[in-house]
């Protein structure tokens, strides 16, 4: 039986007893916790936190970091409560639930009850205000504050989700990330070695929200926020019948989980927690609402550790790979593993000839020793790109199946018939790509080297004779910020004789502001961009017939944003083979 809250949740913390209990469970549990501080805020106060690890002395580079925030804004009290509360849950049940002890084990866990500590105490003022929302911050013309919650550097200053008026409640600042709240939150998610995932706590209304919140269209990667999102709703109704709805009537520009979902691809939610309405009430529901609140919020909260710290279904993104996310990391000349080959991505026949059906067979691995009944694989193809993920935009699906895992290996198989047409660029090269959700275990981002629920499988098979032959790669920006972007060739396994150059494309007719600001000299690309670059492969006179090799490219998108600037990407891998016979017939094919 879970353990209990000592902490006294049947009254509103004070935001000084609040700071009282986090530190008093730190110092009760030292071996798994420690305070921490992220910066001050407008006023100077302390942005105090509790990170909870098995060595909480050592940011370990090793180890998974998952986020949960409180308190964006001031007057939502319960958006304090539920992380102290999934804090103490977090170090009373460690001991006694193998579990939870497993997932724990992975990660780093940073709970920040309070990101707005200056509204939050002149909301418990009584010469303040109840129902204030935004910061402090003395605006300079009578008015204060400005909402944190549209001062995030993505999709910032649009009137159609926040406001230029310093009286209203939506202001959101003279700039992004203006006010130090914010930006010391921004700098303190780009500190961590390996994001996972964010919550981040809101009252009210009962939603579980995901990106994108500055306008109805769909992000990258819905299919997968939404099913987490889904999920979630389904494990809070399935403790008191609090049914959570998944749409908000308003948009929201430079909102935070847009800012941490288009920058890192973490998987970034808004539980808007009780109760359904009340108007300006709303936001100071009875004391006795604490409790069921965090009883219900405590299972989403605890999927979302389990998911981003427990590895039970996956996919190999190589031959080598263990299932450790991520797979690969970006070591300045390269991908430290090529993850776009998985081994169990594969097509009967090997060989892919235009029009034809094969069947596609996708091998998924189950560590526990239960079936995952209602397992669902999705299977994807779209043109390879050094910007690849799966979902995206422009993936076609080209099946679903809803299955049960035994322990082991399963091979899932879907029909699927090869496009007709040539890519993009002209050739007959695919990429596909496989994910694999269920209830126990959801992926949590759509790059493949992030989350080993993804794979993907990038092959083709070029005939190349005695002299140059034009190959073809590809950048798409999927992200809503320009990109710096490098192609590097790994020439490691070439045989003696043989080149490959990628000539330098022409500048950028209009270079971008923001690569200027940033001294960033490579190429650009905007958002939505699809960018071809050309590689001269030169085959000399010696090569025999039946020779084999192939040719790794590896690619790298790097957000022209300040700061850290965390490298996305992914590769492409070409067979060349010299052909046996003159003229011979080119067939692409997937392995």
């Amino acid at each position: 039986m879970p353990a209990r809250a000592q902490i006294d949740f049947t009254q509103y913390h004070t935001p000084t007893s609040l700071a009282i209990d986090l530190s008093n469970l730190a110092t009760t549990h030292p071996a798994l916790s420690q305070m921490f501080t992220i910066g001050a805020s407008v006023e100077g106060r302390a942005i105090q936190g509790i990170k909870i690890s098995t060595n909480p002395g050592v940011d370990d580079p090793a180890k998974g970091d998952v986020v949960f925030v409180g308190v964006h804004h001031a007057r939502e009290w319960l958006a304090a409560e539920m992380p102290l509360r999934l804090a103490e849950y977090l170090l009373t049940n460690y001991a006694t639930d193998p579990g939870l002890q497993a997932c724990m084990n992975n990660l780093q866990i940073w709970i920040i009850p309070v990101l707005n500590p200056d509204g939050y105490a002149y909301t418990a003022d009584p010469s303040g205000y109840r129902y204030w929302r935004k910061n402090r911050r003395n605006n300079g013309d009578g008015t204060f504050g400005v909402d944190l919650n549209r001062n995030y550097g993505f999709q910032w200053g649009l009137n159609s989700g926040s406001s230029p008026y310093t009286n209203d409640d939506t202001y959101r600042g003279t700039a992004s990330f203006s006010e130090p709240e914010t930006a010391a939150f921004r700098d303190f998610i780009a500190a961590r070695h390996n994001p996972r995932a964010m919550l981040t706590y809101h009252t009210y209304s009962e939603l579980f929200l995901r990106p994108w919140s500055y306008t109805t269209s769909d992000p990258p990667g819905e299919p997968t926020l939404a099913y987490v999102a889904q999920d979630s709703i389904s494990k809070i109704a399935a403790v008191h019948g609090e049914t959570y709805g998944e749409n908000i009537w308003y948009t929201s520009s430079g909102e935070a989980t847009d800012y941490f979902w288009n920058q890192y691809r973490m998987g970034a939610f808004t539980p808007e927690m009780r109760p359904t309405s009340g108007g300006i009430g709303g936001f100071s529901p009875p004391a006795s609402q604490i409790i069921p609140n965090s009883e219900e919020n405590l299972p989403a909260a605890l999927a979302l550790i389990h998911d981003a710290g427990c590895r039970s279904l996956w996919i190999k993104d190589y031959s080598g790979d263990s299932g450790a996310e991520p797979s690969a990391v970006w070591v300045g000349t390269g991908w430290s593993h090529a993850f776009w080959v998985s081994p169990d991505i594969s097509t009967v026949p090997v060989t892919l000839v235009a029009g034809s059906t094969v069947t596609l067979n996708v091998v998924v691995h189950n560590d526990t020793s239960v079936t995952k009944s209602g397992a669902i694989v999705r299977a994807y193809y779209t043109d390879p790109r050094l910007s690849l993920e799966f979902p995206n935009p422009v993936a076609v699906l080209i099946g679903q199946q809803t299955t049960n895992l035994s322990p082991g290996d399963t091979t899932v198989t879907f029909s699927w018939t090869v496009p007709t047409g040539t890519n993009i660029w002209g050739e007959h090269h695919w990429c596909v790509g496989a994910v694999v959700l269920h209830p126990d275990d959801r992926p949590l981002t759509t790059q493949i080297q992030l989350s080993n629920n993804i794979g993907g499988r990038n092959f083709e098979t070029v005939e190349a004779q005695a002299g140059d032959r034009l190959l073809m790669v590809a950048v798409t920006n999927h992200l809503d910020v320009p990109v710096e972007y490098e192609a590097l060739i790994n020439r490691e396994k070439l045989p003696r004789g043989w080149e490959v150059v990628a000539p330098r494309l022409p500048p950028n007719p209009r270079p971008n502001r923001k690569a200027l600001l940033l001294g960033v000299k490579g190429r650009t690309s905007e958002p939505g961009e699809t960018v071809l670059q050309p590689l001269h492969l030169h085959v000399p006179a010696t090569a025999k017939p039946g020779t084999k090799t192939t040719i790794e490219v590896n690619g790298v998108l790097k957000p022209l944003v300040p700061g850290k600037r965390v490298p996305l990407g992914n590769g492409f891998l070409f067979e060349i083979r010299v052909p046996r016979c003159k003229p011979c017939k080119l067939y692409p094919k997937i392995d």
